[in-house]
């Protein structure tokens, strides 16, 4: 027994059987084998991939890696070139948290 089932983007459907029978489903078409993992990808390179990293593009690999946010917020300080230096909410917050830890003091001129 085949039973065919559409859809259109519009229209849900639901379909019933009335007799209990097994069926094997599957699918076909441009989105039948959708990856499961990020190393079913083939832009995105795994190796590294640790607890906490993010994941990030490497423009001269052409994928995305795993990064650790250290180096992000080092990026993001040094070598960031579209919005350069660190974002003025995150520079405010570590103000208020270091203020008791960090004191530079020049002394009066």
């Amino acid at each position: 027994m085949t039973i065919k089932v559409s859809q259109s983007s519009t229209n849900p459907i639901s379909v019933k059987l009335k007799t209990a029978s097994k069926l094997k489903v599957s699918t076909s078409g441009e989105n039948s084998s959708m990856p499961n993992n990020l190393s079913d990808l083939f832009d995105v390179d795994v190796t590294g991939v640790g607890d906490k990293f993010v994941i990030m593009y490497n423009a001269t690999t052409s994928k995305y890696t795993a990064v650790n946010p250290d180096a992000v917020l080092s990026a993001a300080a040094v070598t960031e070139t579209t919005t350069v230096g660190l974002p003025q909410n995150f520079i405010d917050t570590l103000d208020v948290d270091l203020d008791d830890k960090i004191d530079l003091d020049a002394g009066s001129f």
